[in-house]
């Protein structure tokens, strides 16, 4: 779906920018989660937690997106890229908070 956005046309800067710093949080993220040396402080229930809500953050900026591909453009340029922006804001800062926490 990043890429989605990535190539679009529709976009701004911004959500560029936002693509590319939610790739990079959820790479540290996946850095963080597969690390053999930290593995063991992750229990089972709490990946599980991690998962749903990595889904979640996910999900919600793939919505914005679908909602932008099927809105009008005057609906798109006033809220949908700025509900975008935001979704992909908060999915970077998540994924970002998950890769730091120790």
């Amino acid at each position: 779906m990043l890429a989605e956005i990535i190539v679009s046309a529709n976009v701004g800067e911004i959500h560029l920018r936002r693509a590319g710093e939610v790739l990079v949080a959820r790479a540290e993220m996946n850095d963080r989660i597969l690390d053999p040396g930290k593995k063991s402080r992750i229990s089972g229930d709490r990946l599980d937690e991690l998962l749903f809500s990595i889904a979640d953050a996910e999900d919600a900026y793939v919505e914005a997106w679908q909602a932008c591909e099927a809105g009008t453009r005057k609906w798109r340029d006033a809220e949908g890229l700025v509900a975008l922006d935001n979704s992909l804001n908060r999915a970077a800062d998540y994924f970002r908070s998950v890769a730091s926490q120790e």
